[in-house]
């Protein structure tokens, strides 16, 4: 622990804000846009690939000539070891132990500066690869990389677990916050920490020397005593430290710089190396690169010195992290590619930077929600391309002030002339701030704030008061975005900037109570189920049925089944729980002892569990159901003559089920071949037309057919139903000669019946269901037109009474027996 720093003033983000806009007004002089200082700045950021300057390299900027004192440290002696219940493997393989620092920090900046020295050397030359069990040569011994120790073989991981840790806290530490005596590390909530940071010029070297032959701040904070306490403390207590290498394409000579390194593979290669060496010299852990953003069209070469870095680091020891930072929008990041095997660990997504100095509206610099483009839409869209386990979503220990037009929530921003510019603002000098004048939450963005009036003079406008608001995230908001962390199940999270919290102590409690005491149950973003019904009886139809849930964190799963009637759940039939992260419970309507249990609805719960134990659980009920459906099949008439005359061309096939079923319905010939072909599907009830006719459209042969149902219901029994139908044109036609006739009156009227075929053929008079007279009695007739005339009596030959009177003709043929009817109307004189 590091006692604390006073309160800084008000609205000011570091103590070297003054050389920041100094250094800002002279590039503004040179045409390089600097955000902040009076450069046109991109209202948002957003999937457009809208950018702004990020506070990393504003920070970078401002502290570029800081005047700090680092005097040169010792050897980093302790190596980084995990501990043994080290078991977070979340990306890679378990941690393993890397070698010890090769040289003081005073060692290292004298090696600096005697290579620099000698015509056309370079920094860090790379050591030939070491094979275990072999001795090296005596010019690698005299390497400033090389440590015997680094010949240890080990399996590539990049994450580790102090204190328990469940994910990656990855913390950045600036070399301005490094010379703070009261910047405070608490070891037990820390993974990593990265140092910021040191440059990388053009050819690949590291921006090691300024022009006038002095250390940069970054490489003497790197070399510092200070630097030596912090990696020894770390590594005691199984923290990594990497370095963090810095590119910064955000103006015309910084593009320039970055064209120049990534294009050209001599820099790449020297870069790797020099990388490759200040990593090992110091007995870190290995290196975060921020290049931001990526210059267009150098994606490709960016992976390839990704690649170059891996490969040097596992020429010293497997082991060694490796991450690179992006903009919340992926832009050209070549997330996939440069973090493939044989590249980079992760990705830390710097998470803040929404809205800056120049946003027409005041709010979060990481809004968790809203109208714009935020962090779960960044998320979103990081996941959908490459692994969770691969990303780390950083963010701000800091917030910003606008002057507003008024204290409303989101109020517009007004003249930054007028009535004072915009800053960031440290968390310490925030929530002092809103202790002040009235913190405020805004749920939506996810975002602390509090707004004051400020008095603000200048020579144009004089002096003027205004309101004044500042966004900031605290203990609150940054736990909502741990829960996001946790949701997502991502790597972890990182920190800008370790320090800016001051000496309170919340936000280091919030990392402990979401990544080590989490209390927040998994979050169920899906859940189905195979089948609502089923039945066990072993048909290989719906035997079974299965539960899956989509679950972000889940390290264990379990279920339980119940009795469920009336809505009242039972003891359980059966229960349990594996450890596994794909939450899929099948069950196959069986009892803990292996019997089938009863038919009847039953309470199906599939539960997740994280590695806190914390629990989320989705609920399905299911119907056990092993009876057959009660299904009917029907055809009216039974048979039909598709002859075209318009009378008994059609059947209607019909079906009743006792209950919803699915299935199909079709016609079939003497062979078992289907004529036509209708389905349905969870239905009680269903009829079809059949004209006689093929799926074709063409008229059926005659002959006898068969109606059959097959149906399942919605548990898997099947029934089949079948019932006959006729198709026969053995009866031609049968018509009267007149549709009436008055008998009294001595008429008579002529039936004319048309065989195609011979046949037996019976013909009888009806009224309604009443026989009244017998015609022909299976009188054998051969093909043709026959005729009958009825002189309106009855079998009694008594003349009959008005009505309507039906023929009905039967026909008996090797076809099968077909009957047709044709009414007359009997009237009175």
């Amino acid at each position: 622990m590091i006692p604390r720093r006073p309160i800084r003033r008000p609205v000011v983000a570091s103590r070297s804000r003054l050389a920041a806009l100094l250094v800002g007004l002279l590039l503004l002089a040179a045409g390089a846009p600097v955000a902040g200082v009076g450069a046109t700045e991109p209202s948002a950021i957003g999937p457009a690939g809208v950018l702004r300057p990020s506070i990393q390299y504003e920070e970078a900027l401002a502290h570029a000539n800081d005047q700090i004192d680092f005097a040169p440290g010792g050897r980093v002696s302790i190596p980084f070891t995990p501990r043994p219940e080290d078991d977070w493997t979340v990306g890679g393989g378990s941690p393993r132990a890397l070698p010890a620092g090769r040289l003081s920090g005073q060692s290292i900046r004298a090696a600096v500066a005697a290579e620099r020295s000698a015509p056309g050397a370079r920094l860090g030359r790379a050591a030939p690869p070491v094979t275990p069990g072999r001795t090296a040569p005596a010019a690698v011994l005299d390497s400033p990389i090389f440590d015997p120790g680094s010949a240890v073989i080990a399996d590539l991981a990049a994450a580790i677990d102090p204190g328990g840790l469940r994910r990656e806290v990855f913390g950045f530490l600036p070399y301005w916050e490094l010379s703070d005596s009261s910047t405070t590390l608490d070891w037990g909530t820390l993974s990593t920490i990265a140092y910021f940071g040191v440059g990388a010029a053009a050819d690949g070297s590291l921006q090691i020397q300024n022009s006038d032959g002095s250390t940069t701040v970054g490489w003497s904070g790197w070399t510092s005593s200070k630097m030596t306490e912090v990696i020894q403390t770390a590594h005691a207590n199984g923290t990594r430290v990497v370095l963090t290498i810095q590119s910064f394409a955000w103006n015309s000579s910084g593009v320039t710089r970055q064209k120049a390194l990534l294009g050209d593979p001599a820099a790449r290669a020297n870069l790797a190396r020099q990388i490759a060496a200040a990593v090992r010299d110091r007995g870190a852990d290995g290196v975060n690169l921020d290049f931001e953003p990526i210059v267009s069209t150098y994606a490709d070469e960016f992976t390839s010195l990704v690649g170059a870095i891996r490969t040097e680091l596992d020429a010293i020891a497997p082991g060694y992290q490796l991450t690179f930072d992006t903009t919340g929008w992926i832009g050209n990041y070549p997330i996939e590619a440069a973090t493939a095997p044989g590249g980079a660990d992760a990705i830390v997504i710097m998470g803040y930077d929404y809205k800056g100095s120049s946003s027409g509206t005041a709010g979060s610099v990481a809004p968790l929600g809203g109208p714009a483009y935020d962090i779960a839409d960044t998320l979103a869209a990081y996941v959908s391309r490459i692994p969770a386990s691969k990303v780390i979503l950083g963010v701000p220990y800091y917030g910003r002030a606008w002057s507003t037009a008024t204290s409303e929530l989101n109020s517009a921003t007004t003249s930054a002339a007028q009535y004072g510019s915009s800053v960031a603002v440290l968390y310490e000098t925030a929530v002092e701030l809103a202790a002040t004048n009235g913190r405020r939450y805004d749920p939506v963005e996810g975002v602390a704030w509090t707004a004051y009036t400020r008095e603000n003079c200048s020579a144009t406008y004089g002096c003027v008061t205004g309101w004044r608001q500042t966004y900031f995230d605290d203990a609150e908001s940054l736990a909502a975005k741990y829960d996001l962390v946790n949701q997502y199940d991502l790597r972890g999270a990182g920190i800008w900037a370790l320090g800016y919290d001051g000496s309170r102590p919340e936000l280091y409690a919030v990392i402990k109570a979401k990544f080590i005491t989490d209390t927040v149950p998994p979050v169920i973003s899906a859940s189905s189920i195979s089948a609502a019904a089923f039945s066990p009886n072993g048909d290989g139809r719906l035997d079974a049925t299965t539960v899956r849930l989509t679950v972000s964190g889940l390290t264990r799963y379990g279920w339980r089944v119940e009795p469920y009637f009336d809505s009242i759940a039972g003891p359980p039939v059966t229960e349990g729980g594996l450890d596994g992260t794909a939450a899929e419970f099948t069950w196959d309507g069986r009892a803990a002892d292996g019997s089938i249990v009863p038919d009847g609805p039953y309470l199906v719960t599939v539960w997740a569990g994280d590695a806190s134990d914390n629990r989320a659980q989705d609920q399905k009920v299911v119907t056990v159901d092993s009876q057959f459906p009660a299904l009917t099949a029907s055809t009216t008439p039974l048979s039909i003559s598709p002859n075209g005359d318009r009378r008994f061309d059609v059947t209607t096939l019909a079906m009743v089920a006792g209950e919803p079923v699915t299935g199909r319905a079709r016609v079939l010939d003497s062979n078992g071949a289907a004529v036509r072909t209708w389905k349905f599907a969870g239905v009680t009830d269903g009829s079809w037309a059949w004209d006689g006719t093929d799926a074709a459209g063409k008229t059926v042969a005659d002959g006898i057919y068969s109606f059959r149902l097959d149906g399942l219901d919605l548990a898997g029994n099947g029934t089949v139903q079948v019932t006959p139908v006729l198709v026969d044109r053995t009866i031609g036609n049968i018509t009267w000669e007149r549709s009436w006739f008055k008998p009294k009156l001595g008429q008579k009227d002529r039936l004319s019946l048309k065989l195609t075929r011979a046949a037996t053929v019976s013909v009888s008079i009806y009224q309604g269901k009443t026989l009244v007279r017998r015609v022909w009695i299976d009188k054998s007739l051969a093909a043709g037109t026959w005729a009958w005339s009825w002189n309106g009596r009855n079998g009694h030959r008594e003349l009959v009474e008005p009505g309507i009177y039906t023929a009905s003709v039967t026909a008996t043929s090797p076809v099968g027996v077909s009957r047709l009817t044709r009414t007359v109307t009997v009237k009175a004189p």
